[in-house]
């Protein structure tokens, strides 16, 4: 098999793994995780929305690095994930230790390890509504190669992501991504989960509630904690 073709082979693969999400909150995570399996020398990817009043919501990522990265950008107000989206284009960070741009965001991201990033912006309905973000702590991890496959996932998110919700729902849509984003954090520090791991917590518990998602991310996020599992850990009633 020649090496264009399997090129092709992947980025069409990337596309049905995308389309074949059941739902947005599963769409998020699985382009966040199925980013970083494609891209040699990621440790994390995340998935950036800015919210109606500037606010920055990272509903998705695959690691707490990625996470991380994406608080320290919205607390120092700038950085290549928010100059991404405002900008409409692609910034690439070859290393932090020698970069002179966001001098704030550069010394948060330097205690976090982070030495490289890619961040892509994600088009929907013709806007730019957030950014698909590859952190490295690596410098000089994301060549031209990278950067092709970063714009590929960027591209079929945005597809994905505008069949998933309408127009109309949009606003309402990423305040409960926003939430659920949230509530992953504190279960991965309160059962000491990785991200995927986490999430799968959620909806699994959100099921056996039978309450919705979004409203057991909400009480997760009030109290700190996550309810009990009703059928107990063996999983029975």
């Amino acid at each position: 098999m020649s090496r264009d073709v399997a090129v092709l082979e992947q980025v069409a693969e990337i596309a049905r793994e995308l389309a074949d999400q059941p739902d947005l909150d599963g769409l998020l995570q699985r382009a966040a995780d199925l980013a970083v399996s494609y891209l040699d020398g990621c440790d994390g990817v995340s998935v950036m929305f800015v919210l109606k009043g500037g606010r920055v919501s990272t509903p998705a990522y695959s690691s707490t690095l990625a996470r991380d990265g994406d608080l320290a950008q919205h607390e120092a107000d700038e950085g290549p994930c928010l100059e991404s989206i405002r900008e409409h284009q692609t910034v690439v960070v070859e290393d932090l230790q020698t970069e002179q741009r966001w001098p704030a965001f550069r010394e948060l991201s330097l205690e976090l390890g982070v030495r490289s990033m890619v961040s892509t912006r994600l088009f929907l309905q013709g806007d730019t509504m957030g950014a698909l973000n590859f952190y490295s702590t690596r410098p000089h991890a994301f060549g031209r190669t990278a950067q092709l496959y970063g714009q590929v996932f960027a591209s079929h998110a945005a597809v994905a992501l505008k069949s998933a919700i309408t127009e109309a729902g949009l606003v309402e849509a990423l305040h409960t991504r926003d939430v659920i984003g949230q509530a992953k954090g504190v279960v991965m520090a309160h059962e000491a989960l990785p991200v995927e791991a986490a999430f799968d917590l959620l909806r699994q518990r959100s099921q056996r509630l039978n309450r919705p998602l979004r409203e057991l991310a909400e009480e997760v996020v009030r109290t700190g904690a996550v309810p009990e599992d009703p059928r107990g850990a063996t999983g029975r009633r």
